[in-house]
């Protein structure tokens, strides 16, 4: 009898301790446990086990940022393998590229890119090949190709909106690089139709996105290129013929009084 229980005892003591090492391992592997009522020796005796259910599938998305353009001086390369030196300024998606005029640079519209960026645009300036940091020597025939090189330069960011404007041979090559590329808009500022080899005129019926073609009344060749421009282009188009006598970007320097109604028709044609 008394070896009998003893038997017992002992067989209870080893299931005992079977399923508290069952249970502490899964505690201790963070595992899930449930209660059950298990008999031994005719005693249904409570004990905690170790059950498994299926793992969730943890899938990491990764979210890969769109590049997003800093402020500040940059270069880009042309198809020939010039480097272009520019600017940004501003932030966002809807880019306006700004192509100077003859014979100065770039920061001959630093003023304006300023008023763009406080307008929700980002804009990218450029010196022409020859002209300020720019390498290269000057090359009127190659304006387009320069153009070319900028508008693929900010492509790279996935712009929403994009916008030419040029003033004088900028606007000429603005005109040009706007017929045979997609873009939303193009500005010509007092742009000859032709110049030095660049032939605005003979692509300008070519060109789907809006255009604004700007003069100055007292420019006589520009006020003309406009016009003629303006009658050859298909819609949408719009002609600005400002009071006064400047220029391309000249107006900005020259006429205070004409460059604010300029800023504002180019904000309206923008928007």
């Amino acid at each position: 009898m008394f070896k009998k229980n003893k038997l017992e005892i002992l067989m209870v003591t080893v299931i005992s301790f079977c399923f508290l090492f069952t249970f502490s391992f899964a505690a201790a592997c963070g595992g899930p446990t449930s209660t059950e009522e298990v008999p031994i020796d005719g005693e249904n005796i409570d004990v905690e086990i170790e059950t498994e259910e299926p793992e969730e599938e943890v899938i990491e998305e990764e979210v890969e940022e769109g590049r997003l353009a800093k402020e500040g001086e940059v270069t880009f390369m042309t198809e020939d393998n010039i480097e272009l030196n520019g600017n940004i300024f501003g932030s966002g998606n809807k880019w306006v590229i700004l192509s100077h005029m003859f014979p100065t640079d770039q920061t001959s519209w630093f003023e304006f890119a300023e008023i763009l960026k406080k307008n929700g645009y980002i804009v990218l300036t450029y010196d022409f090949r020859g002209y300020g940091k720019s390498g290269g020597s000057k090359d009127i025939s190659k304006l387009d190709i320069d153009l070319a090189a900028a508008l693929a330069y900010i492509k790279q960011y996935d712009p929403e909106l994009i916008y030419l404007i040029g003033a004088s041979m900028g606007g000429t090559a603005s005109l040009v690089v706007a017929s045979e590329e997609r873009i939303d808009g193009v500005i010509s500022l007092s742009s000859p139709d032709e110049f030095e080899g660049i032939s605005a005129i003979s692509v300008i019926g070519d060109i789907v996105a809006a255009k604004l073609f700007i003069a100055s009344q007292g420019d006589e060749d520009a006020t003309r290129s406009a016009t003629e421009m303006y009658e050859k282009s298909m819609e949408p188009k719009q002609l600005e013929i400002l009071e006064g006598n400047s220029h391309g970007t000249f107006i900005f320097e020259e006429e205070p009084e004409n460059a604010e109604k300029l800023i504002e028709i180019v904000l309206f044609f923008l928007y």
